[in-house]
């Protein structure tokens, strides 16, 4: 299996001066799992993992508006693992895979880029199906995670900017990557077993083939196969 497409992590970010689209935002990942799926849910509060950020709309968009920096107001991180080696973890540990996998890609990431007091964040998990012409329908559940604009830096003593870099010096983006693709490997191994990449390269070499047969054109002969008739004073045992 190519690594690369064991999980995808993706991020973005918000302006200090975004103002209603941030609440409708984080109000999007509070009651939906999809455009289509609308989460029923009181207040919201039981959907969001709070590490520090907040565990409702308000207190969120609160917290990133009270700490942001001169240009970004919040980030979004998405962590999506592969839909195919989802269907393979047991429907229910599939939640909890998704919280462990964002709990330690967070963690991780910070450590790996020398951020030793971490950076505030909160998360919500959507469960969903995909909706792709070839194998829709399978689970891909994922997580939306939602950082501040600063962290605090021991070393000076106050926040700073968070930054997100992407250049041939310094690639954040690809770091965050690498470091997904580290922590999925273990959760796979536990719950699906040693051989999860063997299943998965057999389920493509599978599908592949079949791909392959419904596109070959269908054969055509010209041949009659023989009929027999029966005669009916004939008593033929076939």
């Amino acid at each position: 299996m190519d690594r690369k497409l064991m999980c995808v992590s993706n991020v973005r970010y918000k302006r200090p001066n975004a103002g209603n689209k941030v609440n409708g935002l984080l109000k999007y990942l509070t009651y939906r799992d999809s455009r289509n799926d609308y989460v029923r849910s009181a207040s919201g509060t039981d959907r969001w993992v709070d590490h520090g950020l907040g565990k409702s709309v308000h207190e969120i968009a609160q917290t990133c508006d009270k700490i942001h920096s001169e240009h970004v107001l919040m980030f979004t991180l998405v962590i999506n693992p592969n839909p195919d080696l989802m269907e393979m973890v047991p429907a229910p540990q599939r939640e909890q895979f998704i919280r462990q996998l964002t709990e330690r890609t967070v963690q991780s990431f910070f450590d790996a880029r020398g951020i030793d007091t971490g950076v505030e964040y909160s998360y919500v998990v959507h469960h969903r199906q995909t909706d792709d012409e070839q194998v829709p329908g399978r689970a891909n559940p994922h997580a939306h995670i939602i950082l501040p604009g600063t962290f605090y830096d021991e070393f000076h003593g106050e926040r700073c900017p968070l930054y997100f870099s992407r250049n041939k010096h310094e690639n954040h983006i690809a770091l965050l990557h690498e470091v997904t693709q580290q922590e999925i490997v273990p959760l796979l191994e536990r719950d699906i077993g040693l051989n999860w990449e063997h299943r998965y390269d057999s389920l493509q070499q599978t599908r592949e083939q079949q791909v392959q047969i419904a596109q070959e054109p269908p054969q055509v002969t010209d041949e009659i196969a023989p009929q027999r008739t029966l005669e009916p004073d004939l008593d033929i045992d076939w």
